[in-house]
C-alpha cells in the first residue's frame, strides 16, 4: 500500500514537465502514446508425432511409460507451453533406456526411434516457442503500468532466473540432453511470475526514453532569448535552473541511471534468450535488443545525454551558473 501511494517515476517526470511550461508559459505539446511492439510468432511449422496406444501397450516397463501417460492426462487439463516443453525433454532423456529393451520389437523400435528424433529436432523451436507464449516470459515485452523502483528490487533474482533459462537453451543448442535442468524451469518462471521485473525495467526504460525526447524538443522550441537576454532580469531562467535541478539531477538522473545499470546487467540474457537469428526473432525486438543503434539500452543513454546538451546550453546562453 505505501508503494501504491508514492509517484512514479513518470509522474516525477510529468511534474518536471509541468513545472517547466508553467514558468515559460509555454503549452506541452501533445504527443503519441508508447504501443507495444509486435512481437507475433508462429509455431504452426513444429510437428507433432505421436505414439499410439497399441505400441504404448508395449512399454508398461518402461518409466518412458509412465511419462506419455501422464502428459496424455494433463493434456485432457489443456497444459502449460511450459509443461509441454518439459514433457519434450524428459521424452529424450528417457527414450534410449526404452530402446535398449525393445530391440527386439522392431516396429515398436522404430516408431519410438523415430518420435524421439522429431522431438530432438523441434527442441529448439519449442524453446522459441516457450519465449513467445509462457506468460512470464511473453510480457517481457508488453508495456505494463508498473515501474521500476531505485533499490531494483527483484533484479539479482531475476538474473538468477534468466540465466537458469540460458542454460537450458544452451543444452538445447548443444544437443547435450541427459544435462538440460527441466527441473529449474518451473523455479525460474516462479521468480519471474513473482517480481515482473522484466516487464517493470523494459516499460520504465521506453518511458523514460519518450519522456527526455519529448522534452528535449519542447525545449528546443523554446526561445531563451525571452530568459537570457543581455542586461534583463533572470529570474525565470533561475526558476528553470531550479526546476532542472531538484527534478532532473536530484531525481530522475539517478533514476536513469539505475535503469542502465540494470539494462547492461540483463540485456545479455535478454540477447542469449530471444536474439537467436533474424529469421526466427521477430524484426521490431530483433532491433529492440541487439547491438545497433536501434536498441533500447542505446536509446536510453542518448535521450539522457541529449536532454542535458540542452541545459549545457541553457547554463551558457543565459552565463548563470548550474551549481
Amino acid at each position: 500500500m505505501i508503494s501504491a501511494c508514492n509517484d512514479k517515476p513518470s509522474d516525477t517526470y510529468s511534474e518536471y514537465q509541468q513545472r517547466l511550461a508553467s514558468t515559460t508559459a509555454v503549452e506541452l505539446p501533445s504527443t503519441t502514446q508508447l504501443r507495444n511492439i509486435n512481437i507475433d510468432y508462429s509455431n504452426d511449422n513444429i510437428d507433432k508425432q505421436t505414439i499410439s496406444l497399441l505400441q504404448l501397450a508395449q512399454l508398461n516397463h518402461c518409466p518412458l511409460n509412465g511419462l506419455i501417460a501422464a502428459h496424455n492426462n494433463q493434456l485432457g487439463k489443456v497444459a502449460t507451453v511450459s509443461s509441454k516443453l518439459i514433457y519434450q525433454i524428459r521424452f529424450i532423456q528417457l527414450a534410449n533406456k526404452c530402446m535398449a529393451t525393445i530391440e527386439d520389437k522392431p516396429k515398436i523400435y522404430q516408431a519410438l526411434q523415430n518420435a524421439t528424433a522429431n522431438k530432438k529436432a523441434q527442441l529448439n523451436a519449442n524453446f522459441t516457442v516457450l519465449l513467445y507464449q509462457e506468460p512470464e516470459l511473453k510480457r517481457t515485452w508488453l508495456l505494463g503500468s508498473y515501474e521500476v523502483d531505485q533499490s531494483l528490487s527483484g533484479l539479482v533474482e531475476t538474473e538468477q532466473a534468466l540465466q537458469q533459462l540460458v542454460n537450458i537453451k544452451k543444452a538445447i543448442k548443444a544437443k547435450d540432453y541427459q544435462n538440460i535442468g527441466t527441473e529449474l524451469l518451473f523455479p525460474a518462471l516462479e521468480v519471474l511470475n513473482k517480481f515482473n521485473f522484466n516487464q517493470a525495467l523494459i516499460s520504465s526504460a521506453r518511458r523514460q526514453i519518450k519522456l527526455n525526447n519529448d522534452t528535449r524538443v519542447y525545449l528546443q522550441n523554446l526561445k531563451l532569448k525571452r530568459f537570457c537576454a543581455p542586461n534583463k532580469n533572470k529570474q525565470k531562467a533561475k526558476i528553470l535552473s531550479n526546476i532542472f535541478k531538484k527534478y532532473y539531477l536530484s531525481q530522475l538522473q539517478p533514476y536513469q541511471a539505475q535503469l542502465t545499470a540494470a539494462l547492461e546487467r540483463l540485456m545479455p540474457l535478454y540477447k542469449a534468450l530471444w536474439l537467436t537469428s533474424s529469421q526466427n526473432t521477430p524484426s521490431a525486438l530483433h532491433s529492440f535488443i541487439n547491438d545497433s543503434p536501434d536498441n533500447l539500452l542505446y536509446n536510453l543513454k542518448l535521450s539522457a545525454k541529449a536532454h542535458v546538451k540542452w541545459w549545457q546550453v541553457f547554463y551558457k546562453t543565459c552565463e548563470i551558473s548550474p551549481i
